[in-house]
């Protein structure tokens, strides 16, 4: 069996383009937050996390529901919804803007500890009020870091204990 030329030549030219167009394609990526233990002082790193909680913050300042929904993850969402449930209220634009009222600034607040562990991120800030740290949470979904929540850890006092809670952060689901 032979095969001619010109199926060689259409063969190598379609591998060649899509060694040329694959590496262009949407796609998922690793996280790029180092692995390990996070360096809060490390600017792109901090970067990172606030453009994430920002996002966030601007879809509940808005009461942009679709906009929220692109910024957490969806089990936070979904666990957003089942909390609204016995109250007798929907996620809508009303309650967002209630939800982005009642936000802090947490990643303006001092950060004590951070980890990412794959695609799950986490960082504790002290409270405002002084009362420990409030944990957020990340998850990298293969083109994005996405909120997954928060805790308040009351019980966090000093960077040892916020390591702790991130580490715990991170290994739940």
């Amino acid at each position: 069996m032979a095969i001619d030329r010109g199926w060689w030549a259409v063969a190598l030219s379609a591998i060649g383009i899509a060694a040329l167009v694959f590496p262009w394609l949407p796609g998922p990526w690793p996280n790029p937050l180092p692995q390990g233990e996070l360096d809060l002082a490390a600017p792109a790193v901090v970067h990172s996390l606030r453009d994430a909680a920002a996002a966030v913050d601007a879809a509940c300042v808005q009461g942009d529901l679709a906009a929220f929904t692109a910024a957490v993850t969806p089990e936070h969402r979904a666990a957003l919804d089942q909390s609204l449930g016995p109250l007798d209220r929907v996620l809508d634009a009303a309650a967002l803007r209630e939800l982005g009222a009642a936000r802090a600034e947490w990643l303006d607040a001092d950060g004590l500890a951070g980890v990412v562990v794959g695609e799950r991120a986490a960082i504790a800030v002290r409270r405002p009020d002084g009362d420990g740290a409030q944990v957020l949470k990340f998850q990298w979904d293969g083109q994005r870091l996405r909120f997954d929540g928060s805790l308040r850890a009351a019980a966090v006092r000093d960077a040892a204990a916020a390591q702790a809670a991130v580490e715990a952060a991170v290994a739940r689901r």
